[in-house]
């Protein structure tokens, strides 16, 4: 399907959201900034305010920094991205209605935080079933992502993870051999899982 045709059946809200990040990407100079340019000069009209033919032509324009944007979502540490796949994934026919995610999506958001649970009480007692070398290594990882994650605060600015400090942490998991089961856990007992409100 076509992006304008996808725009036309788009809620407005959606599609402020979808023209924000566009919005977004055009003000950091894309690499085709001056056709962009052009596109809107010709018009005479904001981002907001042109028809979703043209939508799509400036789209087009900044695809590849619309598909790195979301290259960097999908290994951001806290969107929850996992988990989206980890449901669709299961529903190999893909014709899950929305009720029927949602308690798939419950589902696993409990198993998520039993899991935590049963890691957390493994790192903090001495007779763990984890082997005391793996036990160690993560720590270390946990240790890194709490200070990538929470050391904003001392700056006064919001706590998130920078791309540089995802490289690094990305580094350090693939060095220390967690598997992104075990990375997905230590990850989620950092940063909590916010439930995000399904549509009804």
């Amino acid at each position: 399907m076509k992006l304008e045709k996808i725009l036309d059946k788009a809620n407005s809200l959606e599609k402020n959201s979808f023209i924000k990040i566009i919005d977004n990407i055009i003000t950091n100079n894309p690499k085709k900034s001056n056709e962009i340019e052009k596109i809107l000069s010709d018009t005479d009209k904001g981002l907001k305010k042109v028809d979703n033919v043209l939508i799509s032509k400036i789209f087009n324009l900044v695809e590849d920094e619309f598909t790195q944007l979301i290259q960097a979502e999908f290994v951001n540490t806290s969107s929850q991205l996992d988990i989206l796949s980890d449901i669709i994934i299961r529903d190999g026919n893909n014709i899950m209605k929305s009720d029927w995610f949602a308690r798939l999506y419950e589902n696993e958001l409990k198993n998520i935080k039993d899991k935590i649970k049963e890691l957390q009480k493994e790192l903090e007692t001495e007779k763990s079933e984890i082997v005391e070398q793996r036990k160690h290594n993560y720590k270390i990882y946990k240790s890194c992502l709490h200070t990538a994650f929470y050391n904003d605060i001392e700056n006064n600015r919001d706590v998130k993870i920078t791309n540089d400090e995802l490289s690094i942490l990305l580094t350090l998991s693939h060095e220390l051999e967690l598997s992104q089961e075990e990375v997905k856990l230590i990850n989620y007992m950092i940063i909590p899982v916010k439930k995000w409100k399904l549509p009804s």
